[in-house]
């Protein structure tokens, strides 16, 4: 994910105004405790998918297609089903954007005193190549733990691997574009009506400096997935849990979130989630039938 920040009209109601107005803020609270309106009852964001064709002029889309059939950075199954979501004429939410008023950005920090109100374009790559990892970190030293207690667990060492490799490339080229796409959204009425111009980037006119900026402003969405994936024909070599949640190897243990999808999805994830601990459930009550009747 990447957050764009554009400086906006200041007359408009800004949910920035709360983190810098004390008495904005009380007035706000008491107002949602009292009858659960006002502000912070609001998220007044547009949302929209877009397939890359809509986004990436069509020579240069072509080339990055053509590079995916090269790609081997995960099973062969799933590196089937990623070829054939960015064919050049697929109709699906490639990248999603959402726009709201406020700064969402970690890294672009203003002074508050400059008078100045942001407004914020989320991009999100809804299909990645980028492949991370999860380890367990091997256990401190008794002399470095930070707990009292001798049992507790170290951190994960997590690395997202963005961008890394010739897979992690192609990300970078896509989102790259999208980004650039943002700026010409800003440019386009409605939205030129509120934006007064760029803050984050400041400019979308030099290539090698965008694609810089994209590289140190990318982050994790909230919509993680497949760290404990099902792992399909390809069993545990490619995968975590088999087809009924269970976990390879481990007797008695199932995972059901978020974690068991292979791949990700064009939408926000809470009514998938929901389905798969439905599904769950169902299964570990049929499980528990057949195993009282054999």
């Amino acid at each position: 994910m990447l957050s764009t920040i554009f400086e906006v009209d200041p007359s408009l109601a800004n949910p920035d105004d709360l983190k810098y107005d004390d008495v904005l803020a009380a007035s706000a609270r008491k107002q949602y405790a009292q009858d659960r309106t006002g502000p912070l009852s609001l998220l007044p964001c547009s949302v929209c998918y877009l397939p890359l064709s809509k986004v990436i002029p069509a020579d240069t889309l072509a080339a990055i297609v053509a590079k995916t059939g090269d790609l081997t950075c995960g099973p062969t199954e799933h590196m089937s089903i990623m070829q054939g979501r960015f064919a050049g004429d697929r109709n699906l939410g490639q990248i999603e954007y959402i726009f709201d008023l406020g700064n969402w950005s970690q890294y672009f920090q203003p002074d508050p005193s400059n008078g100045k109100k942001y407004g914020t374009m989320l991009q999100m790559l809804q299909y990645p190549y980028s492949r991370g990892s999860v380890h367990i970190r091997p256990p401190a030293a008794e002399s470095t733990r930070t707990s009292s207690s001798p049992t507790a667990p170290d951190k994960p060492i997590i690395d997202p691997g963005y961008y890394a490799g010739p897979h992690g490339e192609l990300d970078l080229d896509i989102m790259t574009h999208c980004a650039r796409f943002a700026h010409t959204i800003s440019r386009t009425s409605p939205l030129s009506d509120i934006v007064r111009g760029p803050a984050s980037p400041a400019t979308s006119d030099d290539d090698s400096l965008l694609r810089d900026w994209v590289v140190n402003n990318t982050v994790t969405d909230w919509h993680p997935v497949g760290t404990c994936s099902m792992g399909g024909r390809g069993g545990i070599s490619a995968g975590v849990v088999d087809e009924r949640l269970r976990v390879y190897g481990v007797k008695g243990l199932r995972v059901a979130d978020a974690s068991i999808m292979p791949l990700q999805i064009s939408a926000h994830l809470q009514a998938t989630v929901y389905a798969i601990a439905e599904k769950a459930a169902h299964m570990i009550l049929e499980d528990v039938v057949n195993e009282t009747k054999g």
